[in-house]
């Protein structure tokens, strides 16, 4: 690997209220958003616009007579950065939003590898689709505008140098709140881009040097993996004449629930393989359930019977065809589990855990229309409580009292 390396130990956050925006070097930038929130994307086109950036907004830029669907699409591609919006509509609806989302995902593999070109801003609590989360998000609340000068700047300065920075390899450890630090990485050469970020608690005790070791074997297994993967079966791509694309690796970890010393984590990670026409994106997760528990996996929690894994995937599969059934018609999205327990195990393997019951989440392989992307399904724990085995029921009764 090329590069030094450093590690700093500690971020240097910009005091609140602080914009520093460079004057003059605007920017094309698109703004998508869901029409409920329209009032939102016109705060976030007038802080843009103020100081020099050539927006496009649709409530700007469209007049009648014209090709509405024509001239976005035009917006989109003409665009260095694109800002979308994201509330739970994305989820619960088809329409033009999700149009656009798509094209920016579609237009963000042609860009360099490590371009910051899509911004998310997350609108209420609810979980990003998986193809958005390798682009780092945050939420509109108190200090958005910080957030998004930011981002904004970041994109900028990689426009201003042609391209993002090309030989580099840091190790950053800055508090994301009290008890709690995120750990970002990154190695960056003429071969690949390589990014990572990781949670490390501040409590004391084994049960969290446990866990914290687990939650950074997982990312940094990965990272290795990735590294030994692009040297071994992609020797072509490894060398100062491999040309312009690259490979590219990162994955991201965020808290899915957290309630005394019970933990359930999400890691999003992407691959985009230099000889491949596509990357790929997906979901695994850490649970653990307390110091008298520790790790669990779905075939303890049901008691390693096929029938009630076949239970709770015939339930997935019923509430994913219902979201889909009107645009593709189909009776089945999982295939050869019924007979299979290895693959019956595996689809149900990655899920996280809260008050309300275990969410499920299915990559775009793991279901039978690829094209459809990721889904995740939430199994109330009153479903769940007749499959849950026995020696857990305490762990049921701690998170759902009103099921005891």
């Amino acid at each position: 690997m090329r590069g030094a390396g450093r590690v700093v130990t500690d971020m240097t956050l910009k005091p609140p209220g602080t914009i520093e925006w460079e004057r003059g070097a605007g920017m094309k930038i698109f703004l998508g958003y869901p029409a409920e929130h329209e009032n939102i994307a016109r705060e976030v086109f007038g802080l843009l616009t103020a100081k020099g950036d050539d927006v496009w907004f649709d409530k700007e830029r469209l007049v009648p007579g014209m090709d509405w669907d024509a001239e976005r699409d035009k917006g989109q591609r003409e665009a260095d950065l694109a800002i979308h919006l994201c509330s739970d509509a994305i989820w619960e609806r088809r329409g033009v939003v999700n149009r656009e989302i798509r094209q920016s995902l579609r237009l963000a593999e042609d860009q360099p590898f490590g371009a910051r070109y899509i911004i998310p801003i997350r609108i209420g609590s609810f979980n990003l689709p998986v193809e958005l989360t390798r682009f780092q998000y945050f939420d509109f609340g108190d200090g958005w505008e910080e957030q998004l000068s930011s981002g904004v700047e970041k994109r900028r300065e990689q426009i201003s140098v042609g391209a993002p920075e090309r030989s580099r390899q840091a190790v950053t450890a800055g508090r994301s709140h009290e008890g709690l630090r995120k750990v970002e990485f990154e190695n960056i050469t003429e071969d690949h881009d390589c990014r990572g970020e990781y949670l490390n608690y501040e409590n004391e005790g084994l049960y969290w040097t446990y866990l914290n070791g687990a939650i950074a074997a997982l990312v940094l297994e990965g990272y290795f993996s990735a590294l030994s993967d692009f040297k071994r079966l992609y020797p072509d791509n490894m060398g100062e004449d491999s040309g312009e694309r690259k490979h590219e690796w990162s994955i991201r970890s965020e808290e899915f629930f957290r309630f005394g010393d019970m933990l359930s984590v999400r890691f999003y990670s992407y691959i985009g393989l230099a000889h491949a026409a596509h990357p790929s994106h997906y979901i695994t997760t850490l649970n653990f359930f307390g110091e008298d528990a520790g790790s669990i996996s779905i075939q303890e929690l049901l008691g390693h019977s096929p029938d009630n894994a076949r239970r709770v995937i015939r339930y997935c599969e019923k509430v994913i065809i219902a979201e889909f059934e009107d645009e593709i018609g189909q009776d089945s999205f999982f295939g050869g589990y019924a007979d299979d327990e290895d693959a019956l195990w595996k689809l149900l393997s990655q899920f996280g855990f809260d008050t309300r019951g275990l969410t499920f989440n299915f990559s775009p392989y793991d279901v039978l229309p690829y094209v459809l992307g990721s889904h995740e399904v939430l199994v109330s724990w009153r479903f769940m409580e007749d499959l849950i085995d026995a020696d857990y029921r305490d762990i049921l009764n701690r998170l759902s009292p009103q099921s005891g």
